[in-house]
C-alpha cells in the first residue's frame, strides 16, 4: 500500500511540477500525509486482528469446555444406564418376591380357611 501511495505522489509530483506551482516542501507534506494516513491504517487493522485473534481464542475455549462437558455427560450417561440396569434387575428380583411371599400367604390362609371349615363341620356334627 505504501508503493500505491509513493507511486501516486509521484505522479501527482510530476504532474504538478510540469504545470509549474508545486514546491518540495508540498511534496514532502503530501508524503508525510500519505505515510501518516498509511500507519494510521495499518495500526486499525492490526487492533481489528488482535480483537479477532481474543475472539478466536475465546472461541477455542469454549469449544474446549463444551467437549469436556459433553465427555462428562457421555460418562455420565453410562453410568446412568448401568444403574438402570441394576436398579431393573432389583425391582424385578424384588416383585418375585413379593409374589412369591403372596403365593405362600395364600395358601396359608387357604389351608388355614380349610381347617376353619373342617372344625366348623365337626361342631355342627356335635351340636345336633
Amino acid at each position: 500500500m505504501k508503493r500505491f501511495a509513493w507511486c501516486a505522489v509521484t505522479a501527482t509530483a510530476s504532474a504538478l511540477l510540469s504545470c509549474g506551482g508545486v514546491s518540495k516542501q508540498d511534496l514532502d507534506s503530501v508524503k508525510a500525509e500519505l505515510l501518516a494516513n498509511d500507519a494510521t491504517q495499518a495500526a486499525k487493522l492490526k487492533s481489528e486482528l488482535t480483537g479477532v485473534d481474543q475472539k478466536y481464542v475465546t472461541v477455542q475455549q469454549l469449544q474446549l469446555r463444551v467437549e469436556k462437558q459433553l465427555d462428562d455427560m457421555a460418562k455420565l450417561m453410562k453410568e446412568l444406564q448401568g444403574v438402570r440396569g441394576e436398579l431393573t434387575a432389583s425391582v424385578n428380583l424384588a416383585n418375585t418376591n413379593v409374589v412369591k411371599s403372596l403365593e405362600f400367604e395364600e395358601k396359608l390362609l387357604s389351608d388355614r380357611l380349610a381347617q376353619l371349615r373342617l372344625m366348623i363341620e365337626e361342631l355342627k356334627k356335635t351340636g345336633k
